[in-house]
């Protein structure tokens, strides 16, 4: 009994250490675009959170922003016109609180965040995240280089 006990604890320990292995953590800044100067914000993404359904989670948190009103957050590439798509499950939106604060989670297949240049989060002035002829680009960040 005192030999299966102690081979279960060890296999436990194993496991645990194994399974954090993978786990990485990276926090990329977000810059404040024309119109937000005032705008800052991080979006936190850590690999290997869930190694079943092999995806990644990000988490951003933003200040600065306008109180009260709605964002979205999307993956894009550097050249203006070129592909984007959006973060997380669609609308792919937040709200921000009345200070101009807000959360943002999302998960992402592992490796998708390699396809892509930046994360955007963009301001929607009429709440409604899916008019995107009317929104515009309050933070940046560039994805280029953090997993290499």
């Amino acid at each position: 009994m005192k030999r299966s006990f102690i081979g279960a604890a060890l296999s436990l320990a194993a496991a645990a250490l194994f399974s954090t292995a993978a786990f990485a953590s990276y926090e990329l800044p977000l810059e404040g675009s024309m119109g937000f100067k005032d705008a800052k914000g991080t979006a936190i993404i850590e690999e290997g959170v869930d190694t079943i359904y092999e995806q990644e989670q990000i988490t951003i948190n933003v200040g600065g922003l306008k109180p009260n009103s709605v964002y979205t957050a999307w993956l894009a590439k550097d050249e203006p016109g070129e592909r984007l798509q959006g973060l997380g499950v669609d609308p792919y939106s937040f709200r921000t609180d009345a200070s101009g604060s807000g959360t943002f989670v999302a998960t992402v297949g592992e490796g998708e965040l390699n396809r892509w240049d930046v994360i955007e989060i963009a301001h929607h002035p009429n709440n409604d995240p899916s008019d995107l002829q009317n929104s515009q680009i309050a933070l940046r960040g560039d994805l280029g280089g953090i997993f290499d």
